[in-house]
């Protein structure tokens, strides 16, 4: 279910639909199934080893993820973790959404944080380090209120650390599990179509088709990782009465 958002431009949304119907025939794969069961089963084993909390940030990989636990069989601490002034004012909508049937489910937190690390348009941001994290504070006051242990919806396939990280600690670390870490992009959209779960309209903010959805984020704007890979003017062409001003 795409979220809806004038945001969205001419040939978005019929880009969309084409590859809606694509996402339709991928969820009747007997794959996704398999997969379900196994993630669910991950969480299972994971919460049963001691308090832990799943992490959101209302983008396709997290709202898979909370599905999953929400329908794991254990209520567990779902936590958002919002940046002052920058968050990606659409991620209300899918939260919003995503509560209104699961939220019975999960136990739902928030956390705000002022944004520490530079936007892309301020200067010396391109000499700021990339491992600077504006949500690191709030994940800090999640951990302090449910523990260090949490369940994560990074995926091997977005990127080289991620990767390591799967090839060291598989879906089940000491500290960290990681239930949908060997899924696909393609898998994340059937699974998202199957469920009817809310889809952030950033996936469709596409410059109709020009942009692939699976590299498109939904995190707070005006982060500088990726800013010089077409980030910056995607986020320019779609949010501009929040990045112009800012500059």
């Amino acid at each position: 279910m795409l979220i809806d958002s004038p945001r969205l431009k001419r040939g978005d949304r019929e880009a969309w639909e084409d590859r809606k119907r694509y996402d339709e025939v991928i969820s009747h794969s007997p794959r996704i199934p398999v997969i379900t069961e196994r993630a669910r089963e991950d969480i299972r084993i994971f919460a049963e080893q001691g308090p832990c909390f799943v992490s959101t940030s209302w983008g396709k990989d997290s709202v898979v993820l909370a599905h999953l636990a929400a329908t794991s069989g254990v209520v567990l601490p779902l936590c958002w973790v919002r940046v002052e002034k920058w968050e990606n004012p659409d991620c209300l909508a899918v939260r919003d959404a995503f509560l209104s049937k699961y939220g019975d489910c999960v136990d739902y937190h928030e956390y705000e944080v002022e944004a520490t690390a530079p936007r892309w348009w301020e200067d010396g941001a391109d000499e700021a380090p990339l491992s600077q994290r504006t949500s690191r504070g709030g994940f800090t006051l999640a951990e302090c209120e449910h523990g260090k242990r949490h369940i994560s919806g990074v995926r091997a396939e977005e990127s080289r650390v991620r990767r390591i990280a799967m090839a060291r600690w598989g879906t089940i670390g000491p500290y960290a599990a990681r239930p949908i870490g060997n899924w696909s992009a393609v898998d994340i959209f059937a699974y998202l179509h199957k469920y009817d779960l809310p889809i952030h309209p950033a996936y469709a903010m596409s410059m109709a088709g020009h942009y692939d959805r699976r590299w498109l984020r939904v995190s707070s704007l005006g982060g500088i990782r990726g800013a010089e890979r077409s980030r910056a003017d995607w986020e320019a062409a779609y949010y501009p009465e929040i990045v112009s001003l800012s500059r």
